[in-house]
């Protein structure tokens, strides 16, 4: 038995739905990354897989931070429980309320590399 999978930024699972952040382009330094989540209608438990690229270290590693953190760019304020694997494929259940992934790196975050998302 195969999985066909149509490129598209979200796939329907039992346990919530995927979606891949900043679609084909993925989770990079883009202006429209920002707003990527514009006309989804994002559920707890839905989740956001992240992928981007490893070469030189964990520079776009996202974090989650709460809407203080993302507003100030501020990685500094994220729990350990936040951070990501680093793995250039990482994932993220959404909680209900908002949800904001930010540049591990501030300067990047201050450039765009950002997301806010609000799960119902």
């Amino acid at each position: 038995m195969g999985l066909a999978v149509c490129p598209s930024d979200g796939i329907d699972f039992v346990q919530g739905r995927y979606y891949f952040v900043g679609g084909r382009q993925g989770w990079d330094l883009y202006p429209e990354l920002i707003r990527w989540p514009q006309g989804k209608h994002f559920k707890a438990g839905d989740v956001l897989v992240f992928n981007y690229n490893t070469e030189g270290g964990n520079l776009f590693s996202p974090v989650r931070v709460d809407k203080a953190g993302y507003e100030k760019c501020d990685p500094s304020v994220l729990k350990m429980s936040d951070r990501f694997n680093g793995t250039g494929h990482d994932r993220m259940r959404l909680t209900k309320g908002y949800n904001c992934f930010i540049s591990a790196v501030q300067d990047y975050c201050g450039y765009g590399m950002k997301i806010a998302v609000y799960a119902w």
